[in-house]
């Protein structure tokens, strides 16, 4: 399939640091850059990912010609070091629908789907985890759902396992206060509730990008979905744009 590269006119990517800089993929070249990122990170560091990948040594799927890349580069070099695959309302409409649907029912977010931004893929290399990448990230995600007009930023945040078990018991020691109101509510398709499993002497740690989202004001939608393809557990996450502090815009 051919990718779809939009140019995003008006869209202003926060300013460069010293040693890093944030733009949308504008080329295919770039693309590849971060699904090889993606592999690395996946596949080779966290044992997860899509089996079809080693082969190629990129993590790729149907979703990444018709999706925007947000990429983290190195000043000096140009290596891509951080990423995130973003999807909008418009797009989803337009291709496959959001990859989070085809985990979880999709009902209660009917009335605002076209407000909905689709955050996914999401990782950044070992070496480069610092406050300095993250909050690029998180500017870039910022102005990116303000330039597309979207409301709530939505995904799957994942933990890496493959015992059915662990995803009811993390999800059942989450405080109340990370989870999403009656209106952003949904559940798992029915084949893929985690069901099962060999339960846990006690509950997972919540892995630090759910965590970081939810220390951000994001909110869990439910119980998660068990996605074997991947051989992780999905916790649906919500986020509304007007909740993101003030100082992630500028």
């Amino acid at each position: 399939m051919a990718f779809t590269l939009h140019t995003h006119s008006g869209f202003r990517p926060p300013p460069p640091t010293e040693q890093y800089r944030i733009s949308l993929a504008l080329n295919e070249e770039t693309v590849r850059d971060a699904q090889r990122l993606r592999f690395e990170v996946f596949n080779l560091e966290m044992d997860e990912g899509l089996e079809q990948s080693v082969e190629s040594g990129l993590d790729q799927d149907e979703f990444d010609p018709v999706c925007d890349h947000l990429i983290v580069e190195l000043v000096e070099t140009g290596e891509v070091i951080g990423t995130y695959r973003l999807q909008t309302g418009p797009t989803a409409r337009d291709h496959f629908g959001y990859y989070s649907e085809r985990e979880f029912v999709f009902e209660p977010f009917e009335p605002f789907r076209a407000e909905i931004l689709e955050l996914g893929r999401a990782c950044v290399a070992k070496n480069h985890r610092n406050l300095a990448v993250l909050g690029l990230l998180w500017k870039g995600l910022a102005r990116y759902a303000r330039h597309n007009r979207s409301r709530y930023m939505i995904g799957c945040s994942s933990l890496t396992s493959r015992n059915p078990a662990d995803g009811p018991a993390l999800y059942d020691s989450l405080p109340s206060k990370w989870l999403a109101a009656a209106p952003y509510r949904t559940v798992p398709h029915p084949e893929l509730i985690c069901e099962g499993g060999n339960e846990p002497s006690s509950p997972p740690k919540v892995p630090r990008l759910m965590k970081g989202y939810l220390l951000q004001g994001a909110q869990v939608c439910g119980p998660p979905a068990l996605d074997g393809a991947f051989g992780t557990i999905d916790f649906l996450t919500i986020m509304d744009v007007r909740n993101i502090p003030s100082r992630y815009f500028h």
